[in-house]
Formats: structure tokens, sequence, C-alpha cells
């Protein structure tokens, strides 16, 4: 539907064509002068156009239908090259669309070739200077497994369509040079039905009628941006819109939406209304871009996308589906700051290419948190950070899967292995403790530097370290090529006596790499000292090598128990030794100092998975401790520890053992706790543990109504939770319920959801419809798929389950292919995860054995299975 007839950009389209179907100048398929280029963008490729390409600008004018399984429109884009190429490689990746015809510096560019996800720009036709080339393009438009996505808002019959190009799918939308060190100005020409609200980067410029019941609008050209930073998005949107801040500021929501958007409203307005002026000032750099939309997007990939001055956000991560706790509420503040700091850290500067991903995602989680500890209390936000970042990425740099922070990828297609918690965990962990090294003004002032020496462009971590260096005065290359350039962390030990008359007599740190591949890292620490009585003291420690003693901690007073991580501002493993183990069990519930409290938690779980600590021993103190917990979080971190240690820690009869005062505690929290929020936490872990009869009657009598949990108004998310959980369990009644159910809630979410509730029946035969639809069914929306693989792999179903253990693990090809970043570690966490059993272990072992896949998944894979090695090692030591 694009108009034939007027196009402010490059003049008439049908000139664009005639003149290419005129063309008398073809070109031979083996007319280059170099190599066919690869698939993807490869480093070399990548170089070598940054070398030639300057002063980059894209002019879209885009055509979107209602329903419309292709994206049309026409692209411009100006450059000048410091010296010519032959040929200059464009990326077009879309293997179903097409680019039917173009023009280059005026000239028709007839017989385009397309090779490996390219076009070739014949070299006679470019020239030193400035360039133009303009094509029209056709690309692909899909429900899942796209680019350019559209959702069909079933409540009210909506029609959305929004782009997702992170890493490198910008060129399977258009033809563009897709790689992050090339950054562009965009303009956007959006056709679209009346009634839609567009959404892009620029701000909107002006709109005017096109065809009947359509509308084109213009959005003004941006600041330079990297391809996968530009976005569209348009359908039925309502706007609540900001009063004059820091940056002008709106909220886009689906209009069926919008009535919770409204409620939600003033508390998101307040985070980032507070975020904006924080960074602004902590950074020194306004806000970089002209505006700042959020947009929530059904069923979006991500929890966000922060494009430039456009974030996405998944719908789900704002309005919430289920009665919030205070975590629920601190997740959402977290993600709105995180994707707040994009702007500057990732939009205004950018990865110079995607190894250095924690540039952007590191940064962006660890200064979510400091953005939080400035807003409100700093203790309780580091202890969140404790509690919801740091234990991912020690889970994950404990395995044989792990890598460094900085990943070396040779092309771009590699580029979604780079995704994961070492960089969204380890990194922030890092960057606390680098903050801690070199101190916090330093660290302010060396992020300012790096701001303004950068701005617009590109940079590198070896930039970043240079900043902080000359900020602090310390010489940084040393710490950062350890931490950033190694795989794996230290496991910290303490070794400590005491004297007859009451004294420390010697306290040593020691540290061993966990992986056992050799080598030291550089440690700075606290160290805490704990007397009777709640008194504690604290000495700091250095440890650059295998050993280090605590000269300060000497003659001090014998202490009860010792922890070498006080406040978590080094990254490690810090495991409690015997003595201190034994004392903090003992005193734990004297601890008041819910920062502290969370650190002893976590390093008795730590104990629990290193074979130290009995798992009933930690489950059982944990039902003892838990009514005292007033801090929600740490009551949803414990809970969750609970859960693991009972499902997959212990044996069968340890289970029936504890079972009763396992649900009895959870169902009496549930009830009676002391805060709204605590009883929300205890009832989320009651539905995911309640497995006796009386147990599943209380879910049952709560889906009736018969019984409530005090001052809570269960959400239907709630009552499908319950639902998921006792097909999971296989109760007699279950059926009948999720029939019930799905006839109470006929909203588009329960269509969702009952799908998803359905895949934890203990039904061989539906097991088997499950698994080919995850094979087999391209329309079924990856959110769905990745929502029900937990339902699918229940983890008291492992046997049913087994079966599709190894087929998961040989499908794991595809779905790296097939969905976007993170599903892949989903799907291997759920098909591994859910399963206890030697036989699994066995059934992965031979796979990584035999199997030939990419470094990427087998990494992955190493990183799974060990959680499973984990559980065996555990349960063997038990039974013998």
């Amino acid at each position: 539907m694009l108009d034939h007839t007027f196009h402010p950009f490059w003049g008439p389209r049908d000139k664009v064509i005639g003149m290419w179907r005129w063309a008398v100048v073809l070109l031979a398929a083996g007319a280059a002068l170099a190599a066919d280029p690869e698939v993807g963008v490869s480093r070399d490729l990548a170089r070598r156009r940054a070398e030639v390409v300057r002063d980059l600008r894209y002019r879209l004018s885009l055509e979107v239908r209602p329903g419309a399984e292709q994206l049309t429109g026409v692209a411009e884009i100006r450059f000048r090259l410091t010296s010519r190429a032959d040929p200059l490689v464009l990326d077009f990746r879309d293997d179903e669309g097409d680019v039917s015809h173009g023009m280059v510096n005026g000239r028709p560019a007839g017989g385009l070739r397309r090779v490996n996800g390219h076009v070739l720009l014949p070299g006679r036709l470019l020239r030193r200077g400035e360039n133009t080339v303009q094509l029209a393009f056709r690309s692909g438009i899909a429900a899942s497994g796209r680019p350019v996505i559209r959702y069909l808002d079933r409540d009210d019959g909506s029609e959305y369509v929004y782009t997702l190009f992170v890493p490198m799918d910008a060129s399977l939308a258009f033809p563009c040079f897709d790689q992050p060190d090339l950054k562009g100005r965009f303009t956007l020409e959006l056709t679209a039905p009346e009634g839609w609200t567009a959404v892009s980067n620029g701000v909107a410029a002006a709109s005017e009628p096109g065809e009947a019941g359509y509308t084109r609008r213009r959005f003004a050209e941006t600041k330079p941006i990297s391809t996968y930073l530009f976005a569209f998005a348009a359908g039925p949107f309502r706007e609540l819109r900001a009063p004059a801040g820091a940056a002008p500021y709106r909220l886009l929501v689906p209009r069926s939406k919008l009535a919770r958007a409204e409620e939600e409203w003033p508390e998101v307005l307040r985070t980032v209304d507070a975020g904006l002026r924080h960074f602004a000032a902590f950074f020194d750099f306004p806000f970089p871009f002209p505006k700042y939309d959020q947009v929530l997007i059904p069923g979006l990939a991500y929890g966000g996308m922060e494009h430039a001055g456009a974030t996405f956000l998944n719908e789900e991560t704002v309005l919430f589906r289920t009665v919030p706790t205070a975590a629920d509420r601190t997740r959402r503040r977290t993600l709105l700051l995180h994707e707040l700091c994009h702007q500057w850290f990732g939009d205004l500067v950018t990865m110079r290419w995607f190894d250095d991903l924690w540039l952007k995602e590191g940064f962006a989680n660890y200064m979510a948190y400091q953005a939080l500890a400035a807003l409100e209390p700093p203790d309780a936000v580091w202890k969140r950070f404790y509690e919801t970042i740091k234990p991912a990425a020690y889970r994950i740099d404990g395995t044989k899967g792990t890598t460094p922070v900085h990943q070396e990828l040779r092309n771009l297609s590699d580029a979604k292995s780079a995704y994961g918690e070492i960089v969204y965990s380890k990194a922030p962990g890092l960057l606390r403790t680098l903050s801690f090294t070199v101190g916090e003004t330093a660290f302010r002032e060396g992020l300012r530097l790096y701001l303004k020496e950068h701005a617009w462009g590109n940079a590198t971590w070896e930039d970043l370290v240079a900043a902080l260096a000359k900020a602090s005065g310390q010489k940084l290359d040393a710490w950062a090529q350890v931490w950033v350039n190694r795989r794996g962390m230290p496991e910290v030990t303490v070794d400590w006596a005491c004297d007859g008359e009451g004294k420390i007599r010697r306290l040593a740190l020691a540290q061993r790499d966990v992986l056992g591949e050799g080598g030291v890292w550089p440690i700075r620490t606290r160290v805490l000292l704990a007397y009777e009585g709640g008194r504690f003291e604290r000495v700091e420690a250095r440890l650059s090598g295998a050993r280090a003693e605590v000269p300060e901690a000497a003659g001090r007073p014998c202490p009860a128990y010792v922890f070498a991580n006080d406040q978590d501002e080094a990254y490690g493993r810090f495991l409690l030794d015997e003595r201190s183990r034994h004392a903090v069990m003992t005193q734990l519930g004297g601890v008041r100092d819910p920062f502290l409290r969370a650190l002893l938690w976590g390093a008795l779980w730590d104990g629990v998975r290193e074979a130290q600590v009995p798992p009933l021993d930690y489950l059982r103190l944990a039902i003892e401790l838990l009514p005292g917990e007033s801090d929600e979080e740490s009551a949803a971190t414990l809970l969750a520890r609970v859960g693991a240690a009972f499902q997959g820690y212990l044996s069968d009869e340890q289970r029936a053992e504890v079972r009763e005062s396992l649900e009895g505690l959870l169902e009496g929290q549930m009830r009676n706790a002391a805060t709204t929020g605590l009883r929300i936490t205890f009832f989320r872990s009651f539905v995911g543990l309640a497995g006796s009869e009386r147990a599943r009657g209380v879910l049952k009598d709560l889906l009736a109504e018969r019984t409530a949990v005090p001052g809570v108004d269960l959400k239907p998310l709630d009552r499908w939770r319950m639902v998921t959980a006792l097909l999971a369990r296989g109760d007699g009644e279950a059926a009948a319920l999720l029939r019930a159910e799905a006839a109470r809630d006929t909203t588009d979410d329960g269509k969702r959801y009952a799908w998803i509730a359905a895949a934890a029946e203990r039904n061989a035969a539906i097991k088997r419809r499950y698994f080919d639809d995850y094979l087999k069914n391209r329309e079924r929306p990856e959110y769905w798929v990745q929502g029900s693989l937990g339902a699918f792999n229940a983890w008291d179903q492992a046997a049913l389950t087994l079966p599709y253990l190894q087929p998961a693990l040989e499908a794991l090809p595809a779905m790296k292919q097939e969905h976007k970043i993170f599903f892949v570690l989903a799907w291997l966490e759920a098909f591994i995860g859910g399963q206890q059993a030697p036989e699994a272990l066995a059934t992965v072992e031979a796979f990584l054995e035999h199997a030939a896949i990419d470094g990427d998944l087998r990494l992955k894979v190493l990183q799974v299975q060990d959680e499973l090695e984990r559980k065996v090692r555990v349960t063997k030591k038990l039974r013998n």
C-alpha cells in the first residue's frame, strides 16, 4: 500500500521502478572482485565496512496493513565512502523476502546479487565521498519467530505490530549495515491504519491522509544509533503522558489494558521521573534523546528492550497479573531503571561489538540498583542485589559451562551466545566490586569521563577501564584482565584459631579456582567477626595469591563465627568453615540485621550445594525460623531455596518425613503472617509445594472461594497457578477444575493460561501432543511455549518426562535458530532441570559426548547439567 506518487525522501517510487526496468547493465553472478561474504556479519566484514563508511543515514518508508504477512518498504541509505569498495556489502537476511529493484547514485542497479543474507552493491556504481542507495524490499511479519511481530488482542480484536531487532535482526526486516559500530541517523515514514498510534525513536513530526482508511506518519531524524536500537510499534495504543519533567515522557498501553495501566501509572511515573533525574545528575549528562516513550507490548520476548527514546516493555512486567508483593514491585522498579539507564549505557555509548555486551547489560543492571540505593535505604537495596543478582552469577560461574565476561565473537550470528547470567549477573557483581575497589567517587567520575569521551559513538571495555583508571589514579589493567577475560571464580575459605586466652591467634584466607583451571584473583573484602550477644567487628582483607594472613584480626577476641564477605562487596563463593557453620545454624535466629541474615542464609545454601550442609537440616532450620522473617524479599528468597531443597535434594523418605511440617508452615503463614505481602509470598510457595491430599484440598477450597487468604484478592493468574499445581500433582478433580476455570476466564490471557496449565497433566498422550507442538507448530507464540515448559516438566513427573530429555537435547540447534535469545536456556532449564535421577544425568553426559553441537550450545548444556549433577551427588551422599 505504499503510495507510488508521494515520497518526500527520494521522489516517486514509480521512477525507481521504471529506471530499474529499463536498465541495460546487468551484473554477472561471478562478477564480484572479492570472495562472497559469509552468513551473518563476520568481524572482518564489520571492520572493513567501519573503516570506509561514514556519516550514515537511513530514510525508511514502511507500510503496515492489518493481517499482512509482509512488511513493504523503500530504504534510502546515504553514506560517505572514504575509499571505494567493490562490492560494498549490505545485509538483508530474510530469505522469504526480496529486494526487487534499486538505484545507486541515481543509476539503476539491475541484477543485484544476494549472497548468504547480503546484498552486494557493485563498486562501479559507487564513488568516494557521498553515495545514495535506494532499495525497495519486502520482509516477513508473523506472530512469532520474526523481527517484525504481529499480536492480536482477542479481548477487543485489536492488532499490534512491533519490531524487535536485537542483536542483529534489523537486517531481517530491511537492508542495512547491521553492526553496532556503524551508527546511523534514522528518519521514518510509516503508513498504517487510521486510529492507530505509531511510535518510533524519533519525535512524531507530521501526519497526513494516505489511501482511504490509512494515515502516513513521519518521524524526525534521530541521533546516531545502532541498527538494533531502531524500532517502531503501531496499533490502537492509549497514551498516559507525564507532566513536564527531566525529559518528555509517556507510557503507551494496549487499548484493552488502559484501566489497569491507569492504576499502576502513578508508581511507574514516580520511578521513571526519579530515575531520569538521578541518572542525568550522576552521569553529569542530560537525557540524551528528545523524548522518552515506554511502550507496553503484549507477549514481548524479553522483560524490556531499550530502543533509543522508545523502550518496549513486556506488558506483564508492568501490569501485574497476580497480587504483587514488595519483591514484585522491586523487580518492576529495577526493570524500569535498567531500561532507562540503557539510554546512556548502550544507546548514547554503544559497545563496538557484541563481545562487550556486558558494557550495556551489566552496567544497566548494576546502575538500576545504584539508582535505587540513592532513592531508598541503601542497605535494603544492596541486600536485594545480593538476593536477586549474585546467586545467578555464582550458580553459572561455578559450572564447566561458564564463560568470561568478555566473550570473543567471530560473527554476529553468534551474538545470542553472549546473553546469559554472566553478562546480566556476574558483570554487575564485578562492577559493585570495582566501585568498592576504586571508591564510589572515582567510579562516578570515571563513568562521566567514559560517557563524554564516547558520546554518540562506540567503545570497548578497555576504554572503560582507562577512564576509571584515570579518574581513580589506580592501575586497573591487571585487575580487569583477570576479572573480565578469565572465566570462573574463586572459592574463598577461612582458616582461624584462637589461643588459650580467648584471643584470635591467626586468621587467614585462602582461594582456589572452582573450575580447577589454575590461577588466582585479586580480592579485596571485609571479614566479619561475630560475637555472642549480637556484637560484630569487621576487618579489611586483601588476597592476591593462594593464601593471605589477615594480621588486623590477630589479638581480637575469639569470635563465635567468621564470614569473609561482609556487605557482599567481593565476588566469589565464600564458604563458612565447619565451626562457623555450626555456630551460624544455632545463632542465625538472633541475627537482626536483614542484610547479614541474608548473607548467612546464602552461605548455608552454598554449603548445601557443596554437600557440606545436609539439606534436611537446612530445611528444618528454615521451617523453624521463617515465621520470624519480617522481610518479604528475604522470605521469598529463602522459600525458593526451601522449594529447591525439598524437590531436588531430599530422598523420597525425607520428603515424606518433612512434608506435613512444611505444608503446615506455609499454610499457617499464608493465613497469619503479619503483612499482606508476606501472606502472598507464603501463598505462592504453598501452591508450588502442596502435594498431600489435605494441602490439595486447601487449594480447591481457595478456588471455590470457600476460604480465602486474609486481605488478599486473588487474581486470575493466582487461580491458574493453583489449577496448574493440581494438574501436576495428579489430583482427581484437576481436569474438571481446568474446564471450569477456562469457562470462567475467557479472556485472551485466560486462553493462554489454560493452554499452559494443561501441559502439567499427568498424561503420556498429552505430553506427546505438547512436545510435538513445541517442535512443529511455528504459529504457536514463543511466550506461550516458554510459559508452558515448567508445567510440562513438573518436578515430580520426572519419570513421565524423562523420555523427552534426549529429543529435547537433539532439538537444541533448531531451538537456537528459530527462537529469541533466552529461549534455549529456558528450554534446557525445564527439560534438564525437571530431572533428578542418575539416568537423566547419564543421558545428558552421553549427549555431550556424542552430539555434534556448536560450542555455545555445549556450554549452555554444561551450565544446566551442573545442578542435576549436584542433585545426584547430594542424594547419593544421603543414601550412603
